[in-house]
């Protein structure tokens, strides 16, 4: 049984191939997830069986309206995390293992707390900035 981070991330993964091939396969998840086709026969199957996709004679796989919206979902979450990691001075390396770790423990409204907290701090940073360096010249200035 697959568990929410392996689901997540076949979801994401046939998003990823379909975006650029047009369809996925079952050879290329394995591909790029580094597994076995036994491993994807298996995975996909059970992601059939939840409705998360179509799986097609011709080895297609295809993302059903549900498959979609989780993958996009996660998609998304991914790039937002890694983007904002490697903002506050993460290497891009660790940025991504870290993001592909942390868009699957979190629930949606501390996603959303997160997302909406950094967005603040981005809109006001010339005046959190400006607020900051008023302070350091009056503590210096007081000593």
């Amino acid at each position: 049984m697959l568990g929410k981070e392996k689901t997540e991330n076949y979801l994401r993964t046939i998003l990823n191939i379909q975006e650029t091939c047009g369809t996925a396969r079952s050879i290329d998840v394995a591909e790029a997830l580094n597994v076995s086709k036994p491993t994807v026969s298996v995975a996909i199957h059970e992601l059939e069986k939840k409705g998360f996709i179509i799986f097609t004679d011709s080895n297609g796989l295809f993302l059903t309206k549900k498959g979609m919206e989780t993958a996009s979902k996660i998609k998304s979450r991914y790039h937002f995390l890694f983007s904002m990691l490697v903002q506050m001075g993460v290497n891009e390396a660790d940025a991504k293992k870290d993001a592909c770790k942390m868009e699957h423990c979190m629930c949606d409204e501390s996603f959303h707390v997160l997302r909406d907290l950094l967005y603040f701090f981005l809109e006001h940073s010339e005046s959190t900035a400006q607020t900051a360096n008023n302070t350091s010249k009056c503590s210096s200035k007081s000593q």
